[in-house]
């Protein structure tokens, strides 16, 4: 009877049974990663032993873990039980880690839609009205660039402070995760303000300050005036939008009594 041990593949056998490419093998091949134990000169068939499935589910196994193929050649070299626990849990722990990132930006992109959900109606109505705003927690950033460099910062509503002449960009972070971020984080303190919202591209937005600043007149209490400063806030932008003619933007401007 003839031992199973003894069977080989052909290249096409063993890529159907991993359901994966002809190429992905040559390629394993290429990079010393799974070299066929028998290559016919004539035709350079390619043909592997029975045990080379284990060495194949491995490399397979440990893709999955987002090992880099020069990371698997140097695990797959001269390993042990002790290096293999100790870089299995490695890589475990940075899976976690990036699991852990995930739920973060899952959060992050909530918060982003829920913010749309509740601001977008009232900029539908062009209303402009007193409202009473919440602490608005923000990490300044520098620059407009600056707000793209951190993965998480481009998912964050983009805030702009305007002075006179002088602009100041941050993100607006949620105060759940202020904490994580608690020595760069800034706040403008809750209280009473005049509410706006610009629809459109960003750069007529100042047609929306004078508009605001004039019907401001007739809605605030005698004694009651508008600050210098004016706050924006990305409402619908680039991120989620590609029309800019659908872009909304939250303006508020502080009210001192």
């Amino acid at each position: 009877m003839k031992n199973y041990y003894d069977k080989t593949w052909k290249i096409g056998e063993l890529a159907r049974v991993f359901n994966i490419n002809v190429q992905l093998l040559r390629h394993y091949d290429k990079e010393g990663l799974l070299t066929p134990d028998i290559r016919n000169p004539e035709n350079k068939w390619r043909t592997y032993r029975y045990d080379q499935i284990y060495t194949l589910g491995l490399i397979r196994f440990l893709r999955h873990l987002d090992c880099s193929l020069d990371e698997i050649r140097d695990f797959m070299h001269g390993r042990t039980a002790e290096k293999t626990e100790r870089f299995l849990n490695g890589r475990i722990e940075l899976a976690r880690q990036k699991y852990e990132k995930l739920l973060k930006i899952q959060s992050v992109i909530n918060d982003r839609f829920e913010i749309i959900r509740n601001d977008s109606p009232y900029a539908e109505t062009d209303q402009i009205f007193v409202c009473s705003e919440e602490e608005l927690c923000y990490i300044e950033t520098g620059g407009m660039e600056s707000v793209f460099v951190d993965e998480l910062f481009s998912m964050y509503p983009a805030v702009v402070f305007y002075n006179g002449e002088e602009r100041k960009f941050a993100v607006r972070i949620p105060p759940d995760d202020a904490g994580e971020y608690r020595s760069r984080v800034n706040n403008v303190p809750a209280g009473d303000y005049l509410v706006g919202f610009h629809r459109g591209s960003y750069e007529n937005i100042t047609q929306t300050f004078e508009r605001m600043r004039e019907y401001s007149s007739g809605i605030l209490e005698e004694g009651s005036r508008v600050g210098e400063e004016i706050i924006t806030i990305n409402i619908v932008d680039q991120l989620v939008e590609e029309d800019r003619d659908k872009f909304i933007t939250k303006v508020m401007m502080k009210i001192y009594h």
